[in-house]
């Protein structure tokens, strides 16, 4: 069982997004949660660290912030689920 080092960490395996800010917020803890900086992201997605910190942040993209609102117009939600999490 995995000790919990800081409770701002602890978060469900699936969350509900409805925006960018929402998906920002989920990628954001779990990058931290695993000890991360946003310059290790960016190489490893081979982006800037300032697109992960605007991504974080929830600045809305169009293409994404676009799908979101198709779909939540449709009624089919989006949930990302963080891999090996418990509900």
């Amino acid at each position: 069982m995995r000790t919990k080092l800081d409770a701002r960490f602890d978060q469900a395996a699936r969350t509900q997004c409805y925006s960018m800010a929402e998906v920002g917020q989920v990628l954001r803890l779990r990058r931290r949660e695993l000890g991360y900086t946003q310059t290790d992201i960016a190489a490893f997605a081979g982006c800037s660290q300032r697109l992960i910190s605007e991504i974080e942040r929830g600045k809305p993209t169009v293409a994404f912030e676009t799908v979101l609102r198709i779909a939540n117009g449709l009624g089919i939600d989006l949930w990302l689920q963080i891999r090996g999490k418990d509900e």
